[in-house]
């Protein structure tokens, strides 16, 4: 879902999991498992061009039940997205400006709270929840100067490694458990790639606004580009930052990213400077998030497969209980302290992880039901690709729902976080289900506006 600044605060995880080489091929085993899930993607939007993606599939080929599913992950993934943004904000300014953290308030996780990361986190939060309040064109202005941030200090990052890295400080390229096995720090890793290299989803979602004059083929490699492209970017990240340090000392630090600008700048200032553009580039995405975030949500209260409530607007158009809601629970994520970002993320590659599984799984109802379907682009290989995409997204739900989980500790955050969302969800499903069943809101109309509705 990001290419982005995500890395800054995930870096130090990575590493000391798996290693460089280690987090490294995490990166690129998610990019080979899931470039037949974006073929399938490309077929589908090829057979339902209609901004949406994976709640149009579904409601095609399986009906309401799987339509909610969908949407509901894909909401999950964006609102998580959010609280991981607003967390990691209040991470870089602690770096950024330590004495404005304030006193300490209380732990979580292993994690002290302090009064500053609050306040930057729910108040970035508000700030941006504001900008969405008033529509579109307000909250995209500064859009492009974040974006632009963000790629220079990318490049400033790898530009510090080409000039002083050193291929020693890559040792260990891989770290062994106690067995001596590599794979259990590069599942780690693993487990959070369907988040970081799900960004080709977007381009399903925008169906609806597409031109006309690209052809489906040309979508299909845009996608397989844009799945390799994000590997390859996360994987440059992660043997830049690592060649400028030893690892002990990378790990070691308070957020590695910084500490491996600040190496590879040899300057604290250059380094904060870096942290500005990078915190710029984090803004960028969690506005973003919360722009589809109450899109998404409006697009399920306005055909009754959530409350109806979520799809009353204000005068731009805007969801007002989405940007509430966006506004009041975030607040309680950002109290869970930096800690709580990694059981996000492995939560939101669960939710991916049944997104490509429905998606995948759409591909081959369609070419048994429907085989004559118009379809514009058709994923090579017969149904070999559609069924290696479905046991890819279902080893992912397997395994994020079952790492985290060490008996004799409790039930891990990522199991309420992720269950907690579902229940809310179900609340919602049937309050939903009573409104359709009371206004007589057949499949077949769902269907119909849906297509329109989401596309305007």
């Amino acid at each position: 879902m990001i290419v982005g600044v995500g890395w800054l605060t995930v870096l130090g995880f990575w590493l000391a999991d798996a290693g460089p080489m280690g987090a490294s091929l995490a990166f690129v085993i998610g990019m080979l498992f899931f470039i037949p899930v974006g073929l399938c993607y490309a077929e589908m939007a090829g057979m339902y061009p209609h901004t949406g993606g994976p709640i149009i599939y579904a409601l095609h080929q399986f009906g309401v039940v799987a339509s909610f599913i969908a949407g509901w992950m894909l909401c999950l993934t964006f609102f998580f997205v959010i609280i991981f943004e607003a967390l990691s904000v209040g991470w870089l300014m602690e770096v950024l400006w330590p004495s404005s953290m304030g006193p300490k308030i209380y732990s979580f996780m292993g994690s002290d709270i302090h009064v500053g990361h609050l306040v930057f986190g729910i108040g970035g939060n508000i700030l941006l929840a504001i900008a969405n309040w008033r529509g579109g064109s307000t909250s995209g202005k500064a859009q492009s100067i974040m974006t632009f941030s963000l790629i220079i200090t990318i490049l400033i990052l790898i530009v510090a490694a080409l000039f002083n890295g050193q291929a020693s400080n890559l040792e260990p390229l891989f770290i062994a458990s106690e067995t001596g096995s590599i794979w259990p720090g590069v599942v780690t890793v693993l487990l959070t790639v369907p988040f970081y290299l799900t960004g080709f989803e977007a381009i399903a979602q925008g169906m609806g606004e597409r031109d006309k004059n690209i052809s489906f083929k040309t979508i299909a490699r845009i996608i397989v580009i844009s799945i390799i492209g994000a590997a390859l970017f996360y994987v440059a990240i992660i043997i830049s930052a690592s060649s400028v340090a030893p690892r002990d000392l990378l790990v070691g630090a308070e957020l590695p990213a910084a500490k491996a600008f600040e190496i590879g700048l040899g300057s604290a200032v250059l380094m904060k400077l870096a942290l500005i553009g990078g915190l710029l580039g984090l803004l960028s995405t969690w506005n973003g998030c919360i722009f589809v975030f109450v899109r998404a949500i409006w697009a399920l209260g306005k055909n009754r497969m959530i409350w109806p409530g979520f799809a009353k607007t204000n005068k731009a158009g805007i969801s007002i209980l989405a940007i509430w809601f966006v506004i009041i629970v975030v607040a309680f994520g950002v109290g869970m302290g930096k800690n709580a970002i990694l059981p996000l993320v492995n939560s939101s590659s669960t939710a991916v992880g049944l997104l490509f599984f429905i998606v995948c799984l759409a591909v081959i109802k369609s070419r048994f039901k429907t085989p004559d379907s118009k379809r514009p682009f058709k994923a090579p290989g017969g149904l070999v690709l559609p069924i290696i995409g479905c046991l890819a997204s279902l080893w992912v739900v397997v395994l994020t729902l079952q790492d985290p989980y060490t008996a004799g500790e409790g039930i891990p955050l990522e199991w309420w976080l992720f269950g907690g969302w579902v229940l809310f969800g179900a609340v919602l499903w049937f309050i939903g289900a009573y409104n359709r069943k009371k206004e007589g809101y057949t499949l077949e109309r769902m269907i119909k506006d849906t297509s329109e509705e989401i596309d305007s």
